[in-house]
């Protein structure tokens, strides 16, 4: 009597989990921005060690060869911790990559990372929402973290996955067939 008690707390413990991660799944972008659909996720590893899940949230529409027209959320899961400062620094490597800007923007921008970007753990989320002609606001687990107001720093941020010229064009080209 007290195994088959047993076994059916654990089954509905085993239900509540799966439940519980499930919801998890889908995450907050579309309450970020509404009417978004997920493209299909992919892995960022870098010498054999994975880094990150890729997720980029858009709506129906959405053009990768102008995807600066478009309101779209980039969603990054992380998979091992790294620090925040290399993060803003490999951002503004990537970004000189796809696109020209002049030192004081570099200086201006990567302060801007800097002061938003925080230490990542295994299993945070990081997510940027990006509004055209306006720029880009960040958020860590679904909580804000802060807003670059730049159209410039937008559109080339977010060229580090989208633009042509990705350091990750097998990521890109992923999402291009999931359009």
């Amino acid at each position: 009597m007290f195994a088959l008690r047993r076994q059916r707390y654990f089954s509905v413990g085993l239900a509540l989990v799966a439940c519980h991660l499930a919801l998890n799944l889908v995450h907050a972008s579309p309450a970020l921005l509404p009417g978004v659909q997920p493209l299909p996720q992919q892995r960022l590893s870098v010498w054999g060690f994975d880094i990150y899940d890729a997720r980029l949230w858009v709506r129906p529409g959405f053009s990768m060869a102008s995807y600066s027209a478009h309101a779209f959320v980039l969603e990054l899961s992380y998979l091992r911790s790294l620090e925040g400062a290399a993060i803003s620094k490999r951002s503004i490597d990537e970004m000189r990559k796809v696109g020209a800007f002049s030192r004081d923007q570099e200086n201006m921008w990567l302060k801007a990372m800097l002061g938003i970007f925080p230490n990542v753990q295994k299993a945070d989320r990081l997510q940027a929402a990006y509004t055209p002609n306006a720029g880009t606001e960040f958020f860590l687990n679904d909580k804000v973290i802060g807003r670059i107001e730049d159209p410039l720093f937008a559109q080339l941020f977010f060229g580090i996955w989208l633009h042509e010229s990705t350091a990750a064009p097998a990521i890109r080209q992923a999402w291009l067939k999931g359009l």
